[in-house]
């Protein structure tokens, strides 16, 4: 079994698709038609989503305006958003994680760099995530 190169553009890519989805299946974003605040923030995912599929250099400030966003209009579905994101994207958005959770994604991605061509991301972030969650129990 060979294991594959974590990306975390591309994985970003992918939560960021998954949750455009999921938000267009569920209230208020599935209305016709669609609130203006609604559609606005779905507009400003989906350009979002396409500053990151161009590579744009400007897209790491508009996630972070985004998850802002999210966070401040609708805190509900935040949960709903894979963790990764915030990461991927830092600066501001990292208000939105404990120091803890920071401190964990701090040192999987330590490991990322020192893991070489053959590290595995997700067994290692299973083993960071739980090791530590274990550890307060």
């Amino acid at each position: 079994m060979s294991t594959q190169i974590y990306n975390a553009r591309h994985h970003t890519l992918i939560l960021l698709k998954d949750f455009l989805g999921f938000l267009q299946q569920g209230f208020p974003f599935n209305q016709n038609p669609m609130p203006t605040d609604e559609q606005a923030f779905l507009g400003q995912l989906q350009d979002l989503i396409k500053a990151l599929e161009d590579m744009s250099g400007q897209s790491s400030f508009e996630g972070q305006d985004w998850l802002s966003r999210l966070f401040r209009n609708f805190p509900t579905i935040a949960p709903h958003l894979g963790r990764e994101v915030l990461w991927f994207f830092g600066g501001d958005a990292l208000h939105f994680m404990p120091d803890e959770e920071i401190a964990k994604f701090q040192m999987l991605e330590d490991a990322m760099q020192a893991g070489g061509k053959d590290f595995d991301y997700l067994a290692t972030k299973k083993a960071i995530f739980e090791k530590t969650s274990s550890l307060k129990q």
